[in-house]
């Protein structure tokens, strides 16, 4: 499965990451798997989870609007699914990227404010450039010994 790594449209050089198990925009540092995410297509409507790759039972999540890194509590974890779920749309501030519509929040995107993650309104300021996002194939590593 691809990895990628996601870098915020007009903070150049910052990309999504978790960090204490909470959704950050920092920029590359280490662990660099922080910043690796798995794109999980759910279902057909174009909706996907972010899929940590070094804590692979673990997704990006909305709890109280701050996006966390967290576990299903159980298979049938509906409140999971939903908050974990977002449709990938054209950016809104460069249609060469990607914004995160919330699923369960549809006026609701996911967005960096002060370099933490949350998921807010559509008509908060400034949101169009902090909701973008440029995808990119996260490198890897080659073990040369």
């Amino acid at each position: 499965m691809d990895r990628f790594q996601f870098e915020s449209v007009d903070r150049r050089g910052h990309f999504i990451r978790h960090r204490n198990f909470l959704g950050e925009l920092t920029p590359p540092d280490q662990p660099a798997e922080d910043f690796f995410f798995n794109l999980v297509h759910r279902g057909s409507q174009g909706l996907v989870a972010l899929r940590a790759v070094n804590f692979p039972d673990r997704f990006l999540r909305h709890s109280n609007f701050r996006i966390r890194l967290d576990p299903p509590a159980g298979p049938g974890d509906q409140l999971f699914l939903q908050d974990s779920s977002f449709f990938l749309v054209s950016g809104l501030a460069d249609a060469s990227g990607f914004s995160f519509r919330s699923f369960n929040f549809p006026d609701r995107y996911l967005r960096h404010r002060d370099f933490h993650l949350f998921v807010e309104p559509q008509d908060s300021p400034n949101l169009a450039a902090d909701a973008t996002f440029f995808r990119s194939l996260a490198p890897v590593t080659i073990d040369e010994g």
